[in-house]
């Protein structure tokens, strides 16, 4: 007698892998006495971020070293954001650099929500612009070259895709760090680069020794129509004026409006100038058509089944019996098949992405702004006052003027670069966004005991003579 096919587990089994709910989506409770040891050296303002960062452990880790990252950044806590931006850039190029082992590393089997966050290219490329002033604020203008080109490499990855590059700010940056080490030649290419992208910014002078960079703006926010990922502007545009004064002659002063760099927006909307709206449709597409696949299959697994367990309806002679048996073996053999290939077509189907990944770096700008000087050592400040679209005053700061080398950099935004909610956007289930944030109390040491005292030998002293 032909066996019992075992499609059946198969397919059970497959829906039940593709179902399942992962941990990696919740966030853990660490000991508090690892806890504190981690936030012992933290800012306190970001106490609360840095503990949630701890609690969702690797899933969203380069997420919170990028938002964490910049935040320690506009504080001025430069080491501990270059710590945090070198871990979020080690997580990227794991996968998103460009060498043999991070094209395997790339896959679109991974369920985007699932996944441990890398960030769109846009993101990626930020985290890289970030690292670089902060070479540039140290002086270390190759490395800041560098760290430039490889922001201008992650915005040409899309998926397992590359698209024309056209991040214009980062062959600009790569072209002023070239210039402030003294090599012209490397800085007309990276300009040249910079040009082919943006027709209208003025490029820097020969004699330029600070870099002004300001930031306007709230970030892009990533939504979903299902698989596909929806990108919108967030807030309004302001501009920026930046004028100095001459601590010698106070009444003479300059002027000049910071022009666009960079809209962060259109590059998170747009890869190459190609909208984003249509690029995870191909994914989508593969996966209705895996389902389809899947489906068809189990069909004809179904009917193969019940093929192979049909029992005679009128006797049979031998010959009959053995032949009935035979075809039915081979369509239990078939039914196995189709069941494998269809369970693992739906499998497969899930897997490639059941819902699009809308967590996102929050804490970012929408538009880069700037400007080039030739500024002497004795300005040391610079006034950046932020205007409204229609021309009004918003507010207006004085930021020192960071000199390293040849040259000097100033960062400026409008907006303070801590995130509102220490849990970066849809980073975990809607039920863990909203639940409170309490760090645990630290243990309290047990008292120590008190020695006791040496109790006297009576004996020996009653017994001696």
């Amino acid at each position: 007698m032909a066996a019992r096919p075992s499609w059946l587990s198969v397919v059970i089994i497959a829906g039940l892998a593709s179902g399942c709910v992962t941990t990696r989506e919740q966030e853990t409770s660490p000991a508090p006495s690892a806890v504190h040891a981690y936030l012992d050296d933290k800012p306190t303002e970001l106490r609360r971020h840095f503990f949630i960062a701890q609690a969702q452990g690797d899933r969203n880790r380069v997420l919170n070293d990028m938002r964490l990252g910049l935040a320690s950044f506009a504080m001025g806590r430069d080491q501990l954001a270059e710590q945090l931006l070198d871990d979020a850039l080690v997580g990227i190029e794991a996968v998103y650099a460009d060498n043999e082992e991070a094209r395997r590393a790339r896959g679109l089997w991974v369920r985007e929500g699932i996944k441990d966050f890398k960030g769109e290219p846009y993101e990626r490329a930020m985290a890289y612009y970030y690292r670089g002033l902060l070479y540039l604020k140290a002086g270390d203008y190759e490395n800041a070259r560098a760290s430039f080109k490889g922001g201008m490499l992650q915005d040409a990855f899309a998926e397992e895709e590359q698209y024309r590059a056209d991040f214009a700010l980062m062959p600009f940056l790569q072209g002023w760090a070239a210039h402030c080490s003294g090599n012209q030649s490397l800085a007309a290419e990276d300009f040249k680069e910079f040009r082919a992208i943006n027709k209208d910014a003025p490029l820097p002078r020969d004699k330029d020794n600070v870099l002004v960079l300001v930031e306007t703006g709230t970030a892009p926010v990533k939504v979903s129509d299902g698989p596909r990922l929806r990108i919108k502007r967030s807030g309004s545009t302001e501009t920026a004026r930046i004028s100095w004064i001459d601590p010698e002659h106070p009444k003479d002063h300059a002027s000049a409006n910071a022009v666009l760099l960079e809209d962060i927006f259109r590059q998170a909307s747009t890869r190459g100038g190609r909208p984003f709206d249509s690029i995870l449709e191909g994914k989508a597409d593969f996966k209705d058509t895996a389902d389809t696949v899947g489906n068809v299959a189990l069909i004809g697994a179904v009917v193969a089944a019940k093929v192979a367990t049909e029992r005679p309806r009128r006797r049979e002679t031998r010959e009959q019996r053995e032949s009935r048996e035979q075809a039915q073996a081979g369509a239990a053999l078939i039914g196995v098949g189709l069941a494998v290939v269809g369970g693992l077509s739906k499998l497969f189907a899930h897997g490639i992405e059941s819902q699009a990944d809308t967590r996102y770096w929050d804490n970012l700008s929408d538009r880069v702004q700037g400007l080039t000087f030739a500024l002497p050592d004795k300005v040391t400040a610079l006034q950046v006052e932020f205007q409204s679209p229609g021309g009004s005053s918003l507010e207006t700061v004085e930021i020192p003027i960071r000199r390293a080398g040849k040259c000097g950099v100033v960062w400026a935004r409008h907006g303070s670069a801590i995130p509102r909610n220490p849990r970066a956007p849809n980073s975990v289930p809607p039920d863990v966004m909203v639940s409170p944030i309490t760090i645990p109390a630290m243990e309290a040491k047990p008292a120590p005991q008190e020695a006791k005292a040496p109790v006297a030998d009576t004996k020996s002293k009653e017994s001696s003579p």
